[in-house]
């Protein structure tokens, strides 16, 4: 009879060390586990950041791009006013000096 309380005990002793093992074993799984998100987490943050940089740098390429566009397209129509008017201009100042001087 005693061996047999010597071994229940025994059991109860060897399976006590076994949950405690556990969960040792199961809080430094969580730490790791922790840590490493923490890990993924900075680098999708700084993967993040680069691409924000490079988004940013290229849309300021394609405004400046489509502002030297507009300017053009601004800079030719102005042109074309200025031409279009000059012609007009003598015209009218012609026409202007024969009302005056008759």
């Amino acid at each position: 009879m005693n061996e047999v309380i010597a071994s229940i005990l025994d059991a109860e002793k060897k399976a006590d060390e076994i949950v405690k093992s556990s969960l040792e074993k199961s809080k430094a799984v969580r730490q790791a586990a922790d840590s490493d998100g923490e890990k993924i987490k900075n680098g999708a943050v700084a993967v993040f950041k680069l691409h924000r940089v490079s988004a940013i740098k290229e849309a300021e390429k394609k405004a400046a791009s489509e502002y030297d566009k507009i300017l053009e397209e601004g800079k030719s129509a102005a042109d074309k006013i200025l031409a279009d008017s000059a012609d007009k201009a003598e015209y009218f100042a012609d026409k202007t000096v024969k009302n005056i001087t008759g």
